[in-house]
């Protein structure tokens, strides 16, 4: 299964929307942070970053209204800068809740304006 296959079997099995349109919309996320190029990828051509935002992007087509990051240096090592990853998101996202959660020793990486959920 390819990366747009992979994010449309949302929209597909849970909103029963036809693999064209949910191909579309998976096609349309990707375009929006610039990784459109990786749709036809299987996930080990991927990149820890591109499979990150994959996992986002699915998550966005759930019918969900809040997705929760737990501990995001612990499922990706690429992360040097978490504004980046935050302004990714923001990008992406349009009508969910979205909460970051981590624990303390990590505490120094976010800036206040992150607004990041620290587990104490």
């Amino acid at each position: 299964m390819n990366i747009v296959e992979n994010i449309a079997l949302i929209k597909e099995v849970h909103n029963h929307l036809e693999t064209s349109v949910a191909q579309d919309e998976a096609i349309s996320y990707l375009k929006k942070i610039g990784l459109s190029n990786i749709a036809k990828f299987r996930i080990s051509q991927c990149s820890e970053v591109e499979i990150f935002y994959v996992m986002i992007i699915r998550a966005l087509m759930t019918k969900e209204k809040s997705i929760v990051i737990v501990r995001p240096f612990a499922i990706t090592h690429f992360l040097i800068d978490i504004k980046t990853i935050i302004d990714t998101i923001l990008v992406l996202n349009n009508n969910k809740n979205i909460f970051i959660l981590d624990l303390i020793v990590n505490e120094a990486e976010y800036k206040k304006e992150d607004r990041c959920n620290i587990i104490k």
